[in-house]
């Protein structure tokens, strides 16, 4: 699959007391672009008695990002395992007047597939691991 993209603002909530992007709101931009991937994917998953859940989110901040600032968030799923999917992310700005993106953060993150009502691992939903 290609690369999903959603381009996000930044609020003026998001700084914290040093005047930057909380780096805990990096992880609702990936948050925000899980979900909406997710969203995206043509099948009835969601329907269903299994569901993914975050096991794993490793962040590698680049620098520092200060509102106000749009940006892009990417995602691109990996390795789809049994149960389990990575998906490696990136937080960049949008360039203006053609200039190069600013990479704030990369990221991988891995989903596992679970059975909702007894917590366990489940095998991933054929639409799932197509896309990886």
């Amino acid at each position: 699959m290609s690369e999903f993209k959603i381009r996000l603002p930044t609020r003026w909530g998001d700084m914290d007391s040093f005047g930057h992007v909380s780096n805990v709101v990096y992880l609702r931009f990936l948050e925000d672009c899980r979900a909406q991937w997710m969203e995206s994917v043509p099948s009835r998953w969601q329907e269903g008695e299994t569901g993914p859940v975050v096991a794993n989110i490793n962040i590698n901040f680049r620098r520092p990002m200060y509102w106000p600032e749009n940006i892009e968030v990417t995602l691109k799923p990996l390795s789809p395992g049994r149960s389990s999917i990575k998906l490696e992310h990136e937080i960049r700005s949008i360039p203006k007047d053609g200039g190069n993106a600013t990479v704030y953060a990369d990221a991988s993150c891995t989903l596992v597939w679970i059975d909702k009502k007894k917590g366990e691992p489940v095998p991933l939903p054929g639409c799932i691991r197509e896309l990886g």
